[in-house]
């Protein structure tokens, strides 16, 4: 297969390397650049405080371990949760063991025996992500007692690119899928490609880590879906299709 890579750097290289050597001929091109966050100076004090620590992305622990190392500082004991398979392999990469729910999204985590009323109520809670992302997981643990706290790890900044340039490399190489692991990658793919892409864009297939990324592609008009079970690169090299001779 040839699918579109468009997660930021280094997660986009690291992918398409794996995907190469399965066989398949991605084409990389990222659409956003990570940069830390605004909050990350606040981390140590909401660490501090914080009973539990929830990560909604591979990124946000990335980005917060980066900026605690740089500081000389350590993550506390604190028990930490991941909402899915990446992201609890980038809280193991800063020495963390976290607990991560089968399903790999904001439902899973709140199904998680942790997360339940009894367990948080009262307690605070600090939700590391970036700079926007989906509010229903901090609205539910409130509603649940939980005092939340949100902590900006990281900014997502788009990049400078000519979608119409893309649009006719991307078709001259045989791009025939595209690996979305967040809303935001797809609705700057739609916004960055002219009107005229649109019909090329529905013939895709879109390779997504949960049924709410999915659900979202096709009220969007998309046609071909396909579930990964979550972003990690295992996950999405298993849902792909083996490569024939």
């Amino acid at each position: 297969m040839t699918p579109l890579v468009l997660r930021p750097q280094p997660q986009a290289d690291a992918l398409c390397q794996a995907l190469s050597l399965a066989g398949h001929h991605p084409v990389c091109c990222p659409l956003f650049a990570l940069t830390p966050g605004r909050e990350l100076v606040q981390l140590p004090q909401a660490l501090a405080e914080a009973a539990l620590v929830i990560a909604v992305s591979a990124p946000a622990v990335e980005q917060a371990d980066g900026w605690l190392t740089a500081q000389g500082l350590s993550w506390p004991t604190t028990p930490a949760l991941a909402v899915g398979p990446a992201t609890a392999a980038a809280w193991q990469q800063a020495g963390i063991q976290a607990l991560a729910p089968a399903q790999a999204d904001s439902e899973g985590l709140l199904a998680l025996p942790a997360l339940q009323p009894e367990a948080v109520a009262g307690r605070p809670v600090l939700i590391l992500r970036g700079d926007s992302g989906r509010e229903f997981l901090a609205q539910q643990l409130t509603a649940r007692g939980a005092r939340v706290r949100y902590c900006e790890c990281y900014r997502r900044e788009t990049l400078p690119l000519d979608g119409a340039s893309l649009w006719h490399k991307w078709r001259s190489s045989g791009v025939d899928s595209v690996i979305i692991t967040s809303g935001d990658l797809f609705n700057r793919l739609s916004q960055l490609l002219p009107g005229a892409a649109r019909p090329w864009l529905e013939q895709l297939t879109y390779y997504v880590p949960s049924t709410r990324i999915g659900d979202w592609l096709t009220r969007a008009g998309m046609h071909h879906i396909q579930l990964t079970q979550g972003a990690a690169t295992a996950a999405i090299l298993a849902a792909l299709p083996t490569r024939t001779p």
